[in-house]
C-alpha cells in the first residue's frame, strides 16, 4: 500500500487539469465553445483519395477524350499525415482500361502514387470504376473513382515502303504510324491490317508498338509482281486507310532449260519417217518461274550438212519471244545426208544464260541387209497333223548406222505352208521391229519343214571408204537380186519358188542371201532386204532312240537317248520328258533307281534332242522308261531293258606276270557278281576272286588259265604266263 497514495494523487491531479484546474468553474470550457464544440476531426484509420487528371492537369472523369489520363491516389495515415514510400495498387476492368507503366506504384513524399490510364483498345467503350488500395500499419485504405470511356479518334500516317524499287521476289519491311486523339498510340494499341495487290505481307495484321508504329514484311513472291507497281494498304478500325505504291523490278533470266526435241530421231527428207523435229527451250528466273515475253537467241551448233531450222533452207540465227509458259520452240529440218544437229538457246539480254539441246539425229530411215534378223518364237510346233498350232515370227531392222527404221515401215511375210496373220506388220513405238503369227493349216510339206520369208524395201550394203556416210561411185557394195522364198532350203532358186519381182538382168554374186539368178543390176541402190527362217511342223507322236553307256566294272549306269519327230526334226518345243527306272529284279537285293536329273523339256530347236541320264543298282531284267508328252497331251513311251553283256576282262586273251608280282584287272560285261578261278595255283593265284575287280599273284614259272564266271553262268577264259 506504500505506492497507492502517490498514484491517486497523480490521477486526481489529472482530473483537476481535465476540469480546468484551480478554482475555475468546472462547467466552463477553456476553448469558449462550451457544450457547442464540434466533434474531433482526427481520423481513427488511414485514408485513400483518388483523382483523375487530364494532360492539362484538370480533374476529369473521361478517359480517352484528351489523350493520356493520370490517376493520382493520396494515402494519409490515421492522423491525416501523408504516407510516403507506401505501395498502392490500382485496378480496373482490363477490357476497358490499360494501366501503365504498372498497376503498382509507390507514394511520393506527399503520399501521392501516380499511374497512367488509357483505353484498353480503340474498340473499348462504356464506363467503369478505377480502384486504388494501400496499407498503413496493417490497415487497408481503399477508394474508387468512376470514369467514362470517351470515343477515340484513330488516324494512320507515314506509310513507309522504302525509297528504292524492290528487286523481283525480294523482301522489304513496311510500317505505318498510328495516332489516337492526335497523339502517337503509345498506350492504346491499335490493330493495323496490311494488304497488297500482289505478293504477300506477314503478318497481315500487327499491333502498334510502344512508339505507335505497326510493322510487317512484304515479299514480291509472285511472278506477276515483277515489273509492276504493287499497291500496299494499311487500315485500322475508325481510321481512314492509307495506301502507297512500291515499284518491283522486272525479273532477270537466270537459267535456260532444254525441254524436248520431238521426235529426237528424224529421217532423210523424202523417207517414210518424219523429217522435222520441234526443239523447245524454257527461260526461267531465279525462282524457276517462266519468263514471259523474253527475247531468246537461237542458233545451230555443230550441225551436219543439209540441216536447216526455223524455215526449210534457213541456217541463220533466229530470235524468238517466250510465251506465257516461258517457252520458245523452233523447227529443225533434215536434209539428204544422215547426220546430227544441236540447237543453242541464249538470253538475248544476257548471252551467258544459255543451253544446248540434246543431239538430234538424222538417220537414213532405210533398212539395210546386214542389220536385219528374223526370230521364231517356237521353232517346232505340233502342226504336222493338227491345225491352229501357232508361233510368232519377228523381223528386226536398222539403217546402215544402226539407227531404228521409222515407225510406219511395213514388213511383208510369206510362207511355203500354213498362213501368216497378218501377212504384213507395221513398225511402231520406235521399236524398229514387228511380228506376225504363223498358224498351221492346209497342205503340209512331207518333211514338216516350212520356210517363212520376211522382206521390206531397203538399200544394199556398201563399204563407206571415205566415211562420208553416203555411197560414192567406186565404193564396194553387195548387189542383191530378187528376194527368194527357198522352200526346200537348198540355198538356191528352184522353179516354182516365190520371188519378189524387181528389175535386174545380170548375174548375182555369190552370197549367203539367196536371190533369184540373173536378177541383179550391177549398181548400188534400193532393193528388198530379207531374211528366211524355218518352222518345224512336228508330229504328235515322238520317235525315241537310245543306247546304254558302256559298263564300268561290269556295271551299266547310264543311258543316252534321243527324242525327235517322225521326220527326224525336233519334237514340239517345250514338251515335257520324264525318265523312270523300272526295278524288276527285287530278288537281287539291289534297288534300280535314277540318279540326278530325270525330267526334262524339249528345247527350242529344229533338230532332235539328245539326253543323258544316270542310274544305279540296275541289272539284267530291269529297264529304263522314257516318256514324252506332246502339247496336245499324246504320250510316247519307250522302255530300254538292261542288256546282257559279253563276259571279258581287261586282261584280254592273255597276260604275263613275274614271280611275286601282283596285277589287278576288271571284269567287262556279264551279270555281277563274278567269280575268278586259277587252273594251277602253283603258277598263279587269284586275290579278291569275287567281284568286278580282281588281282592275280604270280607264284612260279609256267602257264595256266584263268576262268571268269558271272552270276548268270557265263564264262570267259584267258591265259596267264608267269616268268
Amino acid at each position: 500500500m506504500r505506492y497507492f497514495k502517490p498514484f491517486l494523487s497523480i490521477a486526481f491531479a489529472a482530473i483537476i487539469v481535465a476540469c480546468g484546474g484551480g478554482g475555475g468553474d468546472p462547467g466552463t470550457p477553456t476553448n469558449g465553445c462550451g457544450n457547442n464544440c464540434p466533434p474531433s476531426t482526427t481520423p481513427s484509420a488511414p485514408t485513400m483519395s483518388l483523382a483523375l487528371m487530364d494532360a492539362a492537369g484538370n480533374v476529369t472523369n473521361s478517359i480517352g477524350s484528351s489523350g493520356m489520363v493520370s490517376a493520382k491516389a493520396t494515402l494519409l495515415d490515421a492522423k491525416g499525415n501523408p504516407v510516403a514510400g507506401s505501395l498502392v495498387r490500382f485496378s480496373g476492368d482490363e477490357a476497358l482500361i490499360r494501366i501503365t507503366p504498372s498497376p503498382d506504384a509507390l507514394t511520393d513524399a506527399a503520399g501521392v502514387a501516380t499511374v497512367n490510364v488509357s483505353a484498353a483498345s480503340i474498340q473499348a467503350v462504356g464506363a467503369g470504376e478505377l480502384t486504388a488500395a494501400g496499407t498503413v500499419g496493417g490497415v487497408v485504405a481503399t477508394t474508387s473513382k468512376a470514369y467514362q470511356l470517351a470515343p477515340l479518334q484513330v488516324a494512320l500516317a507515314g506509310l513507309n515502303l522504302g525509297s528504292t524499287p524492290l528487286e523481283a521476289y525480294g523482301t522489304r519491311p513496311v510500317s505505318v504510324m498510328a495516332t489516337v486523339n492526335g497523339q502517337p498510340a503509345t498506350n492504346t494499341p491499335v490493330q493495323v491490317a496490311f494488304t497488297t495487290s500482289c505478293g504477300t505481307i506477314a503478318p497481315s495484321s500487327a499491333l502498334t508498338d510502344a512508339n505507335g508504329k505497326a510493322s510487317a514484311s512484304y515479299t514480291a513472291s509472285s511472278p506477276a509482281c515483277a515489273g509492276t507497281n504493287v499497291l500496299i494498304t494499311a487500315s485500322a478500325p475508325g481510321a481512314a486507310p492509307l495506301a502507297a505504291s512500291l515499284a518491283v523490278q522486272a525479273p532477270q533470266a537466270t537459267n535456260m532449260q532444254f525441254v524436248s526435241a520431238s521426235p529426237q530421231l528424224i529421217y532423210l527428207a523424202g523417207s517414210v519417217g518424219p523429217s522435222r523435229s520441234l526443239v523447245t527451250f524454257k527461260v526461267v528466273d531465279i525462282n524457276g518461274n517462266p519468263l514471259v515475253n523474253h527475247a531468246v537467241q537461237l542458233s545451230l551448233v555443230n550441225s551436219g550438212p543439209g540441216i536447216t531450222f526455223g524455215t526449210p533452207g534457213n541456217t541463220a540465227n533466229l530470235q524468238q519471244t517466250s510465251n506465257a509458259a516461258g517457252l520458245v520452240s523452233v523447227s529443225v529440218f533434215s536434209g539428204t545426208v544422215p547426220t546430227s544437229a544441236v540447237v543453242r538457246a541464249a538470253s538475248a539480254s544476257n548471252p551467258s544464260v544459255a543451253v544446248e539441246s540434246n543431239v538430234l539425229t538424222v538417220a537414213t530411215g532405210i533398212a539395210v541387209q546386214k542389220a536385219t534378223s528374223i526370230a521364231v518364237g517356237k521353232f517346232s510346233i505340233e502342226g504336222l497333223s493338227r491345225d491352229g498350232e501357232t508361233t510368232t515370227v519377228t523381223f528386226s531392222m536398222a539403217d546402215r548406222v544402226g539407227n531404228p527404221v521409222p515407225d510406219g515401215t511395213q514388213v511383208n511375210f510369206v510362207a511355203s505352208s500354213g498362213v501368216l496373220i497378218p501377212p504384213t506388220c507395221v513398225v511402231s513405238g520406235g521399236s524398229s521391229t514387228c511380228s506376225s503369227t504363223f498358224r498351221s493349216q492346209g497342205t503340209r510339206p512331207a518333211n514338216g519343214r516350212v520356210a517363212v520369208l520376211a522382206y521390206v524395201p531397203g538399200e544394199e550394203d556398201f563399204i563407206d571408204a571415205n566415211g562420208n556416210n553416203v555411197y560414192d561411185a567406186g565404193e564396194a557394195f553387195f548387189d542383191l537380186g530378187n528376194a527368194l522364198l527357198d522352200s526346200n532350203f537348198n540355198g538356191k532358186y528352184d522353179t516354182g519358188e516365190f520371188t519378189v519381182p524387181r528389175a535386174g538382168s545380170v548375174p548375182c554374186p555369190s552370197s549367203n542371201v539367196p536371190s533369184r539368178p540373173m536378177t541383179c543390176d550391177g549398181v548400188w541402190g534400193a532393193n528388198d532386204v530379207r531374211r528366211q527362217a524355218m518352222v518345224v511342223l512336228s508330229s504328235s507322236s515322238a520317235v525315241i532312240t537310245g543306247t546304254f553307256q558302256p559298263p564300268v566294272g561290269g556295271v551299266r549306269n547310264g543311258l543316252a537317248f534321243v527324242i525327235g519327230d517322225v521326220n527326224g526334226n525336233s519334237f514340239s518345243s517345250g514338251s515335257p520328258v520324264v525318265v523312270t527306272a523300272l526295278d524288276r529284279t527285287s530278288g537281287n537285293k539291289s534297288s534300280c533307281v535314277m540318279v540326278g536329273k530325270a525330267d526334262f523339256t524339249i528345247p527350242n530347236s529344229l533338230l532332235p534332242t539328245e539326253f543323258l541320264v544316270a542310274f544305279t543298282g540296275c541289272t539284267v531284267g530291269d529297264a529304263i522308261d522314257v516318256k514324252v508328252t506332246s502339247p496336245s497331251g499324246l504320250v510316247t513311251s519307250r522302255e530300254f531293258a538292261l542288256p546282257v553283256d559279253t563276259l571279258s576282262t581287261t586282261a584280254g586273251e592273255a597276260t604275263t606276270l613275274l614271280v611275286g608280282q601282283n596285277k589287278s584287272f576288271q571284269v567287262i560285261g556279264g551279270v555281277a557278281p563274278n567269280m575268278i578261278t586259277s587252273s594251277n595255283t602253283n603258277v598263279f593265284t587269284v586275290v579278291n576272286n569275287i567281284g568286278a575287280t580282281f588281282t592275280l599273284s604270280g607264284k612260279g614259272p609256267g602257264t595256266a588259265t584263268a576262268t571268269v564266271t558271272d552270276s548268270a553262268g557265263a564264262t570267259g577264259i584267258f591265259t596267264v604266263t608267269v616268268e
